[in-house]
């Protein structure tokens, strides 16, 4: 069995939610009775705590900059979060709470342009009806993202099931890829008109996935989407004029049901979250790399640090500052075991090619 550098045991029920911050000095996790941590990674301590941030399980967290937390809860809300910490100590300080759509379990997600900050999320997913906030700002604005699937009864609402929200090409601008219960992935552009933000359709395509998409990522690098689900299957396509069309034969795993699903842009990489207690790990033309098997329960979530060396400049201490800067490049697995890994990944690709591609 592979073994981690580090394991997190900060949680009593199944993480649902990982997610690196503030040039990789922190990271950021939810669990299923809705507490929120925050870990100094130097450290590898808890630095913040909310106990029931939530009053229900939380399903995705993300950091943005240094010091902002957002949390999303199956309670319906979507709250924003301060953070103020020292080196040792920190509270989580909740600056805003939104309404959003939780019940089918979408997810929000986020894009920076330049030093602006957007959050799409749902807020009814049986209208296809989402919101794009700018963070630290009022604004807001309200997107019709509905698709009718076609049935044997009839024409039905076609409930979105995850979305990601992307800064795209040289001018950054924004768009939102879709993907729906009926196995519909779709593209959004967002065009602004007299200070107004509206989703405007671009291309779609019905993937091969026998199950609804649960997860999807774009490879802003290679305008590439990958996207898995409850099925067996991780697949690639890529923008085609009017549509989509494949851009690697899709991946098929030995067992179905997947979490999450990233991309990882300067390492080539995608990994997976399972179901089977495993990260999957594909080249970004979905060749299989390696499989880590650890976990005693279902994968949730997975991110991959930056290796950014722009927070060593507040660290006075010269030793630590060398150390923090020569760091390896980590990945964070969360599990419903309750515990969340901490992996060396440019050991892990090394040992895979050492020994061959892992069988998936």
């Amino acid at each position: 069995m592979h073994q981690p550098d580090f394991v997190f045991r900060g949680h009593l029920a199944a993480v649902n939610s990982v997610c690196f911050f503030s040039d990789d000095r922190l990271l950021v996790s939810g669990d299923q009775d809705g507490h929120l941590i925050v870990w100094n990674m130097m450290l590898k301590r808890q630095l913040a705590k909310v106990t029931s941030a939530h009053s229900a399980a939380i399903l995705t967290v993300c950091g943005l900059g240094a010091d902002t937390v957002v949390s999303q809860g199956r309670d319906n809300k979507l709250c924003i979060w301060t953070l103020v910490a020292s080196e040792f100590s920190g509270e989580l300080r909740l600056v805003k709470s939104l309404a959003v759509d939780s019940m089918n379990f979408c997810k929000f997600s986020y894009a920076t342009i330049q030093s602006s900050s957007w959050i799409a999320f749902l807020v009814d997913a049986g209208a296809g009806e989402a919101c794009l906030l700018a963070v630290g700002s009022e604004e807001q604005h309200s997107l019709n993202i509905g698709h009718k699937s076609r049935t044997k009864a009839g024409s039905r609402d076609d409930s979105p099931m995850c979305i990601k929200l992307v800064a795209s090409g040289e001018s950054q601008q924004l768009e939102l890829f879709v993907g729906y219960e009926s196995n519909m992935l779709q593209q959004f552009g967002i065009n602004t008109s007299d200070n107004k933000m509206s989703a405007v359709l671009k291309r779609s395509v019905t993937t091969v996935h026998t199950e609804p998409i649960m997860s999807l990522d774009y490879d802003s690098q290679r305008q590439l989407v990958y996207t898995c689900a409850a099925d067996n299957k991780v697949c690639c396509y890529t923008a085609d004029g009017s549509g989509f069309k494949e851009h690697a034969a899709a991946a098929e795993l030995k067992n179905p049901g997947n979490s999450e699903i990233r991309c990882f842009s300067t390492l080539a990489l995608v990994a997976v979250a399972s179901w089977d207690y495993t990260v999957h790990l594909f080249t970004s033309d979905l060749e299989p790399t390696a499989s880590i098997a650890f976990h005693r329960a279902a994968l949730t979530s997975v991110d991959v640090s930056t290796l950014s060396t722009a927070g060593a400049d507040g660290i006075a201490d010269e030793y630590v500052r060398q150390r923090w800067n020569s760091r390896s490049r980590w990945m964070a697995v969360a599990s419903r075991d309750a515990r969340i890994s901490l992996w060396d990944i440019g050991a892990v690709l090394a040992r895979a090619r050492s020994c061959g591609a892992a069988d998936t």
